[in-house]
């Protein structure tokens, strides 16, 4: 089949950068990175193609591939203010919290109060998540001292409350804040997400679900349920017992990729962070890799996925794999077990047998009112998640995430295995020794001491991650009974 990349060659006049930039503006990811390509096999020089690609990758969400290509255009020439301050963002969203403190201390003293606002404002960020309150709180004098008192700055003080736990101070902070008038609806979401954190912590739980409301009403939905449940459909069927096994495979056969698949607010973070406890095992986080190269293959073979991958070559499935264990690579984590749990891994999940053979699946869930009410609760992506701003979204997402693990977890050619994250719960050494037995781990006493271990977890989980194991979060959707009828009537009540 000609590859899709070839015949957009030849249908397209060769592109300029200014094309390149409106594809991106437009959201046209797939046809920026056609440009792009098209522009670099033909030898356009400079640093603008590399400056896209890094734009590219971090619109993808692909924060490792957005430094990788920012330091190449900056390596060409010298960097810009604004390129620092990208980098450094690019950085904290990777979790690579001192790289972009390091990157911000490049700036020079002397720089445009955009610059020296943005700087201060990441500073704040990255050094709280540090847990360097001090630190942080001389950074956020930096920032009040360029804009004064503003809600802004009232939102991140809050933040460092709630991280001292002085949720009371936090609420009214954001409730004073969100009376100003004319605030940004992209600042008014966040604010919205940590006051309803807030008021769940002060057993005020109707206000909590009023606030995430609000923050999901923000967030927007374009979210389609007929064509969610009829592309799971398509998986299925595509996948079923006896197709899979004639499908090409890669020969990337290596054993330390680990997927930990589960819907948000599952456990998927406590299940990494147990594993990236134990001496020889580590967690990348949330690395979108695997999705952004299933989208890129579907686009240059003309079929989206699953289709593409009955005619695709081997050679393909062996670049894609080989690519991921690079970006594994990038991590330096010295491990035979490498977790990465992005979400979204159940929609591609027949791809990862046939593009990493020797890889390893974890799916964690979690009792499905307990669930939903957490993701309802927290700010989820919209833009990549985006039945996760309303609650019949939400029963929806998680139904059809049921689906499609019920029909993957009995016929997929690599080794899974299943956690209830009630079960950790109740039997944690247990439930531990069972996880550690299947990534052919020893036992180790650490994995049950997991919250003394200190990794930098950029999740809405980062501040429960750090605390031993305990059963707040089991059966806290009764709190909220009142406004889960719909999740109700669909699940049960049963915990």
């Amino acid at each position: 089949m000609t590859d899709r990349s070839e015949a957009f060659s030849k249908a397209h006049p060769a592109p300029d950068i200014d094309s390149a930039r409106r594809s991106i503006k437009s959201g046209d990811l797939q046809q920026a990175l056609d440009q792009l390509e098209q522009l670099q096999a033909s030898g356009v020089a400079g640093t603008e193609i590399p400056r896209l690609r890094s734009e590219v990758s971090a619109r993808m969400d692909d924060p490792i591939m957005a430094i990788e290509m920012l330091d190449l255009a900056m390596n060409q020439g010298s960097p810009s203010d604004q390129d620092l301050i990208n980098r450094a963002q690019y950085c904290h969203v990777a979790g690579r919290l001192e790289e972009a403190l390091a990157t911000l201390s490049r700036l020079p003293r002397k720089t445009t109060p955009n610059v020296a606002a943005a700087a201060a404002h990441l500073r704040t960020r990255c050094l709280a998540r540090l847990r360097r309150p001090k630190e942080a709180e001389a950074a956020l004098r930096d920032l009040a001292a360029i804009e004064g008192r503003s809600p802004r700055i009232e939102w991140l003080r809050s933040e460092l409350d709630q991280s001292a736990g002085d949720f009371a101070s936090s609420r009214q902070r954001l409730e004073g804040a969100l009376r100003t008038r004319g605030l940004p609806a992209s600042l008014v979401r966040p604010m919205a997400f940590d006051l309803a954190k807030a008021c769940d912590r002060l057993a005020d739980f109707d206000a909590a679900f009023k606030y995430a409301a609000e923050g999901n009403r923000l967030t927007g939905s374009t979210f389609d349920a007929s064509k969610y449940r009829a592309e799971t459909d398509r998986i299925i069927d595509f996948f079923d017992a006896s197709r899979l096994p004639s499908l090409p495979r890669s020969s990337q056969a290596s054993e330390t990729p680990v997927f930990v698949v589960g819907m948000p607010r599952s456990g998927t973070s406590l299940i990494e962070q147990i594993i990236a406890t134990h001496p020889r095992g580590a967690g990348i986080g949330e690395q979108r890799t695997p999705l952004n190269m299933a989208a890129r293959m579907g686009h240059l073979q003309g079929d989206p996925f699953p289709g593409f991958l009955e005619h695709i070559e081997v050679a393909t499935l062996d670049a894609a794999g080989e690519r991921y264990l690079e970006m594994q690579s990038t991590f330096e984590q010295d491990a035979e077990r490498i977790v990465n749990k992005a979400l979204g891994l159940d929609r591609i999940l027949g791809l990862l047998p046939l593009m990493l053979p020797g890889c390893r699946i974890i799916h964690v869930t979690r009792n499905p009112l307990d669930n939903i009410l957490s993701m309802f609760l927290h700010s989820l992506r919209g833009d990549t998640l985006t039945w996760a701003c309303r609650l019949e979204d939400l029963i929806v997402a998680r139904q059809e995430h049921d689906r499609l693990m019920d029909h993957f977890g009995s016929i997929l050619p690599v080794p899974f295995h299943r956690i209830r994250y009630e079960d950790l719960v109740a039997r944690q050494a247990e439930t531990t020794d069972e996880l550690l037995h299947f990534l052919q781990l020893d036992p180790d006493p650490a994995c049950l001491e997991f919250h003394l271990t200190r990794r930098n977890v950029m999740t809405p989980s980062h501040d429960q991650i750090d605390k031993p194991m305990n059963e707040a979060s089991v059966g806290r959707w009764r709190n909220y009974e009142r406004h889960l009828g719909p999740a109700i009537q669909i699940f049960g009540s049963v915990d």
